[in-house]
């Protein structure tokens, strides 16, 4: 728990910043201030102004909220709070080192003491409340609710500092690789980690055992003129008042040399009373930029004294006595500006202040405070200034601290002012300064030599000296010197060229390595012209450039440019990669289908023959099913090699989908050959395969198609393919065949019954019949079967022969069953109405409808009565009794009064153990078994069979097919229980069927129901 504190200038600011929910409470114990997710947590209207007595149920805890503050323990809602004040130990809640309290002691190991915990109402939530504590003549607690340490904060900008320890581990490893040296300490207990990068920076190896001493001792490295300022930078830093600020300071190397070090940081983790946790940052070395950086100063200064000396009649002179309050400026000063000599104007700071560029006042005011308080010796301040006809003016102001008081304010500060506005003009003026000022800026930049050729004399300046790491003032050097600092590997090829020099023939201008006596070695360009003297003869001068950051950058350029290069290689390989795997099949490596459409795009319009051969392996689904899908991945791989090998090298051998192959032939060979192809792929996929030590067995059909282009376009050459390929797999499998119109028209002919079907089932043409079922021996009508019809617009009716495969492919039956059914259901309710006494219809019902998982609340909706209807199911739906929706839904048929038939008994492939588990109240023995009956005893052994299993097993036997009186003699004498066929009844509409209902007259006038 994070340590608990009374504040009161500061409550506001901790509620913003608290991470969980809580309030501050007032010596009466109200309500004051409280976070966002606390109040919306009491809804409308908030907690603002009420006790926090008003939300405690419990006495005790009444009592004992009362006692901290000495206040009657009031029920809630009482409002009686009023009470003297206890004396409370006074504390400054804002020393940051104020850690003596007993509330302060394990913070995170339990309640501290004289904390109170306990349960609110209104809303219910668990809260702890500190002890009251002093500030000024008030004293105040502070709650907070008891939510997990892993809650996320009420405040999202705290939610960055909530990282666990591992990934916060993982952070640290990825900022060490970064360019910057990366660092992070813990103001509470001091702890301090940092990159590898950190401790190189400073001269030290990562394997020394003294890392954490190095920074223990850090303070003692800073350079003296910067401690203070970084002192003051770190205390802002850890109170969190300088986030992202950047701060530049030198500090020792370990080699003895001072170094620039820019560092940035912030604060990323506080408590939950915002007490900084983690501080993080970098630190970057910057001694090269921040020396040139003084550089431009210095280079600054010199052109003002320069300027100054040779030109202060033309700018602004300024004179201030800070201690006499007076400030003089110069005719010039005021004529930039606009004023002349006589005219009035306001010379006070307020008056430079208010003609100041808003923007530039803050700024213009600092440079004045640090030159008057001692902060710095010099003004150096651009600024805009409005001038007197209202335009602005850009000021350059320079100037230099004259005398200080004893205090250390200064008391006269001189300077002068120059109007930079026109920068061009500026630049110009600069021009015109002649070479003089050209030089003396050069100076600052480049080292300066002068050699007396007839003397053997040469003279360096201070940049010459530094440039080769001599610490010697300017002067003479020995004539020698710089040809012995000159690299070994450059010195023949400089040398011959200052011979030339000598003599007179080129000037110099060379770029050459050098070795100072530090052992460093640094990059040198050289430039120099000839300076004739006709009494003492010849010499040279020149300048001389250290350009080794310059060849650095070069080489990292070059270093970068051939990185780029190879990165590009590496990502034109990764697009030809990927450009490969978007046209190939990962498993074979064949191309796939969107390479076979590159190709056929590239030959649409072409006047020229092409060949496709579609291929669709047999049995493949039975192998991943038994052996698993790898050996089916080593199948498809070994029919991606045989088919390579077989296939000529001009076509195309592609996998398209799953097991399915295409060869394309951009040039179709004869159609002998390509038949030829067909044949030795087959023959050679019919060799058993090995796939870890089990036998595969499969075949494969195939399609052939050739097309004439343009003629035909490449799609319709494939779906020719594809059509052939059907008609292999409908004609037995495991052979090739090739397109002919037959396939076409017969494809048609499948396409337009598919289209009258989905028709014929929008216009409802689709209706029942019913045929009679007798029971044998007495003939009496015992039930009905539905049969469907279908009306067609021509007048035609079709039985189901014509149309139900198309249906089952289609996945329409569920359909067309629906709409028997409630035919059915109509007719009957139909039939009642009217007093006909209708046996049980059978209804045929579909083994995709006996899928169906919303079969019962569909039947269920329907209220069909017990004995109402039968279902008849096909034999083949014994093979999915394992299925848990065909099981569920056939007994909830039953318990429903439906019963259950098997039709076409004798014909599936169904076991009798099937049938007994399925338990159907009849069987309907298919009409091709009982038709032959008539013909022989062997037959009837058969019949008879079906007939002993039924009544050994309780089950009805009907017998479909009876066509003549000898049908029903034989059947009745074997024991059947019904007959069903056109010899006793054909199938009828509903009006025929309704007129025999009432008439009970059974026999069958000639052509009556033949049509149906």
């Amino acid at each position: 728990m994070s340590r608990l504190l009374g504040l009161d200038d500061y409550a506001a600011q901790l509620m913003a910043t608290l991470v969980v929910d809580g309030a501050v409470l007032d010596d009466r114990l109200v309500l004051r201030h409280f976070t966002p997710g606390f109040a919306i947590k009491f809804g409308h209207p908030g907690p603002a102004g009420k006790s926090i007595l008003d939300y405690v149920d419990d006495a005790d805890k009444r009592a004992q909220l009362a006692g901290m503050a000495r206040l009657p323990a009031a029920r809630p809602g009482s409002g009686q709070n009023d009470a003297t004040l206890p004396p409370v130990a006074a504390e400054d809640p804002r020393r940051p080192d104020n850690t003596d309290h007993a509330d302060d002691q394990d913070a995170h190991d339990g309640p501290s003491s004289g904390v109170v915990e306990l349960t609110l109402t209104r809303p219910r939530m668990e809260v702890r409340i500190s002890p009251l504590t002093r500030s000024g003549d008030s004293a105040y607690g502070f709650l907070v609710q008891e939510i997990p340490e892993s809650s996320i904060s009420n405040m999202p900008i705290e939610n960055a500092g909530r990282v666990a320890p591992d990934a916060r581990a993982s952070a640290r490893r990825v900022l060490s690789q970064l360019s910057h040296a990366y660092w992070e300490s813990n103001p509470q207990t001091g702890a301090f980690v940092a990159s590898e990068l950190w401790y190189l920076m400073r001269g030290h190896r990562v394997e020394e055992n003294d890392l954490l001493q190095n920074h223990k001792t850090w303070k003692e490295r800073l350079h003296p003129e910067d401690r203070p300022a970084l002192f003051d930078y770190q205390r802002k830093l850890q109170a969190g008042e300088a986030d992202f600020d950047l701060v530049i300071y030198r500090e020792r190397h370990a080699d003895g040399h001072w170094m620039t070090i820019l560092c940035k940081g912030a604060v990323i983790e506080r408590d939950a009373s915002g007490a900084v946790l983690r501080v993080a940052g970098t630190d970057a070395e910057i001694t090269a930029s921040h020396s040139t950086e003084e550089y431009i100063r210095e280079i600054a200064l010199l052109e003002q004294r320069w300027l100054i000396a040779a030109e202060y009649a033309q700018l602004g002179l300024w004179d201030n006595d800070e201690a006499a309050g007076t400030r003089y400026v110069s005719q010039t000063w005021r004529k930039m500006r606009g004023y002349g000599p006589n005219d009035a104007f306001d010379e006070s700071r307020a008056a430079l202040a208010e003609r100041t560029h808003p923007d530039d006042r803050a700024s213009l005011e600092r440079q004045i405070q640090a030159t008057v308080n001692g902060d710095t010796e010099t003004v150096f301040q651009e600024y805009r200034e409005r001038h007197r006809d209202g335009h602005w003016i850009w000021i350059l102001s320079r100037g230099r601290v004259i005398a200080r008081d004893a205090q250390g304010r200064a008391t006269r500060i001189i300077g002068i002012d120059t109007d930079i506005t026109d920068i061009k003009a500026a630049s110009e003026k600069i021009y015109r300064m002649s070479r003089r000022l050209e030089v003396a800026i050069q100076a600052t930049r480049v080292g300066i030599w002068d050699a007396d050729l007839a003397k053997d004399e040469v003279v360096w300046d201070a940049r010459m000296m530094e440039i080769f790491g001599l610490d010697r003032p300017p002067g003479p050097i020995a004539a020698d010197y710089w040809e012995n600092a000159i690299h070994p590997d450059d010195k023949e090829r400089v040398l011959a060229q200052t011979a030339e020099v000598e003599a007179g023939k080129t000037t110099f201008g060379a770029d050459y390595r050098i070795l100072r006596p530090d052992g460093k070695q640094r990059y040198i360009r050289s430039r120099s012209t000839m300076l004739f003297d006709g009494a003492v003869g010849h010499g040279l001068i020149g300048v001389d450039w250290d350009i080794t950051a310059d060849v650095e950058a070069a080489a990292e350029l070059s270093r970068a440019h051939a990185l780029a290069h190879r990165r590009n290689e590496e990502l034109e390989q990764a697009r030809a990669e990927m450009e490969h795997n978007a046209l190939h099949d990962a498993l074979t490596d064949l191309p796939n289908r969107r390479f076979i459409d590159q190709q056929m795009q590239a030959v649409r319009g072409q006047k020229q023959q092409i060949a496709v051969m579609q291929l669709d392996l047999d049995r493949f689904k039975q192998i991943n099913d038994t052996l698993g899908h790898a050996a089916g991945d080593a199948v498809l791989r070994h029919v991606a090699q045989v088919m390579v090998g077989i296939a000529p090298e001009e076509a195309t051998v592609a996998r398209v989908g799953g097991d399915e192959f295409v060869i394309f032939f951009k040039t179709a060979p004869r159609p002998s050959s390509i038949k030829r192809i067909a044949e030795k792929i087959a023959y050679a996929l019919e060799i058993p395969f090995e796939v870890n030590a089990k036998e595969c067995r499969f075949g494969v059909s195939i399609g052939i198609a050739i097309g004439d282009l343009p003629r035909q376009t490449p799609e319709e050459v494939f779906e020719n393919a594809d059509m052939a390929l059907y008609e292999a797999k409908d004609s037995g499998r495991g052979r090739s065949m090739s397109f002919s119109d037959r396939m076409r028209i017969a494809v048609e002919t499948k396409r337009l019954l598919a289209d009258a079907l989905l028709g014929g089932l929008e216009r409802d043409e689709f209706y029942c019949v019913y045929q009679p079922q007798f029971e044998a021996g007495s003939l009496r009508l015992s039930g009905l079967e539905a049969l469907v019809r279908w009306q067609r617009p021509d007048g035609t009716v079709a039985p189901p022969s014509v149309f139900l495969e198309m249906a089952e492919e289609l996945g329409v039956v569920e359909r067309l069953d629906q709409r028997v059914l409630e035919q059915v259901m109509s007719d009957q309710a139909r039939w009642s109405t009217l007093g006909l006494a209708a046996p049980r219809v059978a209804v045929n019902v579909s083994a995709r409808r006996l899928a169906d998982p919303q079969l019962p609340q569909r039947l269920q909706q329907l209220g069909i009565r017990p004995g109402q209807l039968s279902f008849e199911l096909l034999e083949t739906v014994f093979l999915d009794t394992h299925n848990p929706v065909i099981a569920a839904n056939i007994a909830a048929i039953r318990s429903m009064g439906i019963e259950i038939e098997i039709d076409d008994f004798g014909t599936g492939h169904a076991s009798i153990v099937g049938m007994l588990q399925l338990q159907p109240s009849r069987l309907k023995i298919d009409q091709q078994i009982v038709g032959p009956l008539t013909k022989g005893e062997k037959q009837g052994t058969l019949v008879r069979s079906i007939i002993d299993i039924g009544r050994m097993h309780g089950i009805d036997v009907i017998a479909e097919g009876v066509e003549t009186a000898d049908h029903v003699r034989l059947l009745t004498a074997m024991g059947c229980n019904y007959l069903q066929g056109y010899g006793l009844g054909v199938p009828m509409p509903e009006a025929e069927l309704r007129d025999r209902l009432r008439s009970g007259d059974w026999s069958t006038p000639a052509g009556t129901g033949t049509g149906c």
